[in-house]
């Protein structure tokens, strides 16, 4: 289950993560406050896309590379991350004018929303991960 839900979302975060890219900068001297992309404010800066470009290489390893044991505990941690950057976000907030920042990261709701449903589901989909079973020992004498 955490290697195709790492796959939907590596797919999820390179739209993310380039289209921060290409959204630009949150912050003066834009005069809208940067980093949106139409009418949703997103605030985004280069450190949320830096971010985003860390969790496409990380769902990307775990979606197409990573045996099971080790995709389903980093999509278990990523997850945490990001539920954690979410409760973050909504205790923090943002304004209009982007001038309320962590460590260079706007906590816009629509951002928070992504982290949360992101988040939990990643913990869900590490939890329902089922590991391979054993194989039996053989006998011997069965042959």
């Amino acid at each position: 289950m955490a290697r195709l839900y790492a796959q939907l979302c590596a797919l999820v975060f390179l739209v993310v993560g380039v289209g921060g890219l290409a959204a630009g900068n949150a912050g003066p001297p834009a005069p809208n406050g940067g980093g949106n992309v139409g009418s949703l404010v997103l605030h985004l800066t280069w450190a949320r896309d830096a971010l985003d470009i860390v969790l496409l290489v990380l769902f990307a390893y775990v979606g197409f590379v990573a045996p099971r044991r080790v995709g389903r505990m980093i999509v278990g941690v990523v997850g945490v991350v990001l539920f954690a950057l979410a409760v973050a976000g909504f205790l923090v907030g943002d304004d209009a004018a982007a001038t309320k920042d962590v460590l260079g990261l706007h906590f816009t709701t629509a951002l928070n929303i992504l982290d949360l449903v992101v988040g939990v589901v990643a913990i869900l989909a590490a939890l329902g991960t089922v590991e391979d079973p054993e194989p039996a020992p053989r006998s011997v004498l069965r042959g």
